[in-house]
């Protein structure tokens, strides 16, 4: 499959060079404007945006920059970080009218936070695809990756920029849906958006449970095999609750076994007798 570039948030205006001369001609307009409202139309743009108009002069370099641009930006993206740093040791001062619009510290910790974020989503990558069946996993390994992304604290944006890609397992790809629908907790609209854009939401995959036979007439019936084709969009959409709650839910109750698996299963053996003891 063809590699997907690693998402690159200052990504040259070399790639735009209409840009150059567009900017260049509106730079002396936009100088002349108050400040508030150059940066008012700065809050308007999102980072791939605030990197490319940075690169076309000093003045929009400067102007970029801005806490009050990357502040909010870092706050959406890691809604969850900021509180737990109590003591104000790891971010800058929220921006007031009082503090200094020229201070620039927030656009360098989101960049850090950025190759941060990056780095812990790469540990989940490579548990996933080491691990001795990298065609299936049971529930006790996804659902370990999930708890793994949740204590890493990786935010919607995240899991967009590094585990819904194309070039990944579809297994890596379930996982990042999974982890979102149970812990940033977008709206499900939001998701089905992100994996369209990233090409992967008819990515197929094959969930198998096996399920305790139920009692009928004083005697067990057999344990129960069930062996579902799904895409990404439809567990996301709500064609496919059943499934969801299945993965959710995993080895609990009357479910013995979960599997997920990037090909066909329902030949495979799945029987209490090949239960593992988690």
């Amino acid at each position: 499959a063809p590699q997907s570039p690693e998402p690159n948030f200052a990504t040259g205006i070399k790639e735009f060079p209409n840009w150059i001369k567009i900017m260049s001609s509106i730079q002396i307009s936009c100088s002349s404007l108050p400040h508030d409202i150059i940066l008012k139309i700065g809050s308007s743009l999102q980072v791939i945006d605030l990197c490319t108009l940075s690169s076309c002069s000093r003045f929009w370099r400067e102007l970029c920059a801005s806490d009050i641009l990357w502040e909010p930006l870092f706050k959406e993206r890691w809604p969850l970080l900021v509180p737990f740093d109590g003591d104000n040791t790891q971010f800058p001062q929220a921006q007031t009218a009082e503090t200094d619009e020229n201070s620039q510290e927030w656009r360098r910790i989101y960049m850090m936070q950025h190759e941060e974020m990056g780095s812990r989503a790469s540990e989940v990558i490579k548990f996933v695809i080491e691990g001795p069946a990298t065609l299936s996993l049971e529930a006790f390994e996804y659902q370990h990756a999930i708890e793994t992304m949740s204590s890493m604290r990786l935010g919607f944006q995240d899991v967009e920029l590094f585990l819904f890609k194309p070039n990944l397992s579809v297994l890596l790809n379930l996982i990042g849906v999974l982890y979102c629908i149970q812990h940033p907790k977008p709206l499900r609209e939001q998701i089905l958006d992100a994996l369209r854009r990233s090409g992967i939401s008819e990515q197929v995959v094959w969930v198998k449970w096996l399920t305790l036979g139920r009692w009928s007439s004083g005697s067990r019936m057999r344990d129960e095999t069930v062996s579902r084709k799904v895409c990404l969009v439809d567990v996301v959409n709500g064609k496919e609750e059943t499934v969801l709650r299945v993965l959710q839910r995993g080895v609990v109750h009357e479910v013995l076994r979960v599997c997920i698996s990037t090909s066909d299963l329902a030949y495979a053996p799945c029987t209490s007798s090949t239960i593992r003891n988690y």
